[in-house]
């Protein structure tokens, strides 16, 4: 199939939600998609999932698709990559824990020699800088690992405003250390 047939099928699916546009996409790109998880060395059962959950979006957001800005193959790869590493993002974060973290930042490095005491006090010259709201704010992305779109749907603030607090307070808490 080529880059035209491709598109024309997708442009079928974009307007007219046609099933039979969308089979004929599924058969052949769903291979193409799993040898392209296989080969970034992820489980048979990981590419199976991730390609049934690309080509559900590509159904789904098929709206968002415009030929004129990139191929069909481009606009599915490339949600065929966020997907992935989302998922390398979701395994990371649950292979590392908040005690690993100390131990590698202050016990396992012994070219930092930092007492406890230090970091109490790191920690409490932080606390007092640093308001209610914005302890809540990098409470919630480093410790509970919630993203910033998920923040700002909690504190109902905009993302963009999440994202410039987050910066701040870290900028803060640099000069304060």
């Amino acid at each position: 199939m080529n880059k035209s047939e491709l598109s024309n099928l997708m442009v079928k699916i974009r307007d007219d939600r046609d099933e039979i546009a969308f089979s004929m996409l599924f058969d052949f790109i769903a291979p193409k998609l799993k040898a392209y998880f296989l080969q970034n060395r992820l489980s048979n059962e990981n590419a199976e999932e991730l390609t049934q959950e690309v080509l559900s979006i590509v159904w789904s957001k098929s709206s968002q698709y415009d030929h004129s800005k990139s191929a069909a193959s481009t606009w599915i790869y490339t949600i065929a990559r966020n997907k992935k590493i989302d998922l390398l993002r979701k395994k990371a974060n649950k292979n590392t824990s908040a005690d690993d973290i100390r131990e590698f930042l202050y016990l396992g490095n012994q070219s930092d020699k930092i007492n406890l005491s230090e970091i109490s006090d790191q920690i409490s010259k932080i606390n007092q800088e640093l308001s209610k709201d914005q302890r809540e704010i990098i409470k919630m992305n480093f410790f509970d690992n919630k993203s910033h779109k998920k923040i700002a749907e909690e504190l109902e603030i905009p993302l963009g405003t999440v994202k410039s607090r987050i910066r701040h307070i870290l900028i803060k808490m640099q000069r304060l250390l």
